[in-house]
This record gives structure tokens, C-alpha cells and sequence, in this order.
């Protein structure tokens, strides 16, 4: 028996090594997959003894006490359920966990935060953490509650960033991700658009993907990847946009998925960008 087991270990390994250098997406994609059924068994074990709401589509975690506010939670999640999932060409195939913080320090301790963040929501490996409405919205009741919770809550934002995760097989930059979900936030789930001029594009999209965490850089990261997002949808249409995590999920390069989702280059779509940031 416990030469089987050795012998196992060892069949597992080597299998692990060839589908790495055969088949690197596919590798990957297992990965992640992984990684994901830990980090759910984690929130399990995180949110065990919490009260719990659900709906045919989410599984919303809450401290005891705040029910109202988890309500509140499972009620806008399920508002964009479907237009985001059209929208986006994907639904997830269970109930999507979400698990609700009462105060910004709870919500920052499961990252090893420090003080300083202030995110009122964050998606990580499957599971969405919200920031308790109560938190932020203060005496506000009622339809003026649902509609500033609809307009600045962090759910839409975080749950595409679930969408395209799963759809793309964690197959995609930092800076699609975020311009996708400040663009889907605003334009589907109508949440409370923020206005600015158009940025150029001053850094590579490898290097943009790294400044998104450096608070010189912040604003400017987001504010263009919104951007590109925006030309992306006005030059090539809606349905670009499915078209190209479709291609990412089958483990294209970003320039080819580009091309297959619009029939041009990734570097042609950013000069297309570099002549549409300057003619507004």
C-alpha cells in the first residue's frame, strides 16, 4: 500500500510538470481552480457560526445583527445578476459567497491590511467581502438608502471582477479587469458615473498593471482603464467585449484575443486610443 501511494505521488507530480511545459493554460487554469476551492473552504471556515441569507444565486455571510444591511447586499447583487451576466456573456454555476464586515478593520484584517486601506469591497479567488453598508451610509433610510447604495456601493464593481475571472480563466491584465468594472458599474448597473477628460496612455500596459496599488498612481490607473474600456466598447461594440474574454479563456495572448475579438492588434487599439484621447 504504501508503495502505491509513493508511486502516486510521483505519477501526480510528473503529470503536474508535463501539463506545465505542454499545455501552460491549462496548468494554470487547474491552478487557480485550486486556489480557489482553498480560499472558499477558507470563507467557510471564516463565516461558520454566521447568520447566512441567500437567494438562487448568492450566499450572503453577515456579523450577527446586521441582517438588514445583509439584505440590503442580496438585494442589489441580485439586480445585476442578470444584466451583467448578458452583458458579460457568463453565469457563475453555484451561489456566488459574499461575506459582509461590519467595520473597514474586520474587512482588512482577512488581507493582513494595514489602517490605511479604505476599500469598501474586495473580490478575491471566488468570494466577494463587502464592507457593511451601515459602515458608510450612516442614517440614510429607505428608497434614499437603496438608491445610494445602488449608486456608490462596491457590489457590481466586485462581482465583475468575479465574471471576469471566471470567464477568462484568470487569463487577464489588471488593467482590463478594472476598466471593465468601473465601466460596467456605471453603464449596466447604473451606478453614480464619475466624469473626467480623457488620459493618454503614458506607460505600457505592463507597467500600468503595476502602479494600480501605488497611491501617486491610483487615480491615474483607474481613469485609464476606464478609458480604454470605453473606446474598446464605442470603437468595436458591445459584443467585443465577451469576444475577448472568450478568446482570453481560451488561453490567447491579449494581442491575439484582440484580434480575434476585433480584428485588429492589441497595438493597433492603442493607437486607435492614443488618436481618440487627443481629439477629446
Amino acid at each position: 500500500m504504501e508503495r502505491f501511494i509513493v508511486c502516486f505521488c510521483i505519477f501526480c507530480l510528473l503529470f503536474t510538470l508535463v501539463l506545465g511545459v505542454y499545455q501552460p493554460h491549462a496548468f494554470r487554469s487547474w491552478g487557480l481552480d485550486l486556489v480557489r476551492q482553498y480560499q472558499l473552504y477558507r470563507w467557510r471556515l471564516e463565516t461558520s457560526r454566521w447568520p447566512a441569507v441567500e437567494s438562487g444565486h448568492f450566499v450572503i455571510k453577515y456579523r450577527k445583527g446586521d441582517e438588514e444591511n445583509a439584505r440590503l447586499v442580496l438585494q442589489e447583487a441580485e439586480r445585476v445578476y442578470r444584466p451583467l451576466g448578458e452583458f458579460f456573456g457568463y453565469f457563475p454555476d453555484q451561489k456566488v459567497p459574499i461575506s459582509i464586515y461590519t467595520d473597514r478593520a474586520s474587512l482588512n484584517r482577512v488581507f493582513g491590511w494595514g489602517n490605511e486601506e479604505s476599500a469598501m469591497g474586495v473580490y478575491w479567488a471566488g468570494v466577494l467581502r463587502i464592507l457593511s453598508p451601515q459602515a458608510w451610509l450612516g442614517d440614510l433610510s429607505g428608497p434614499e438608502r437603496d438608491t445610494a447604495f445602488r449608486e456608490r456601493g462596491p457590489v457590481a464593481h466586485e462581482y465583475i471582477h468575479l465574471l471576469v475571472d471566471y470567464k477568462t480563466k484568470g487569463n487577464y491584465p489588471r488593467w482590463l479587469t478594472e476598466g471593465l468594472a468601473q465601466y460596467g458599474e456605471e453603464k449596466i448597473a447604473g451606478a453614480d458615473p464619475f466624469t473626467q477628460k480623457v488620459l493618454p496612455l503614458t506607460v505600457s500596459l505592463e507597467e500600468l498593471d503595476k502602479r494600480f496599488d501605488d497611491p501617486a498612481w491610483q487615480d491615474y490607473s483607474y481613469g485609464v482603464a476606464k478609458d480604454l474600456v470605453l473606446y474598446l466598447v464605442d470603437r468595436y461594440g458591445s459584443d467585443a467585449v465577451p469576444r475577448l474574454l472568450d478568446a482570453l479563456g481560451r488561453g490567447d495572448s491579449l494581442d491575439k484575443a484582440f484580434r480575434e475579438a476585433t480584428g485588429s492588434g492589441i497595438g493597433r487599439f492603442l493607437s486607435g486610443y492614443e488618436r481618440f484621447a487627443r481629439a477629446v
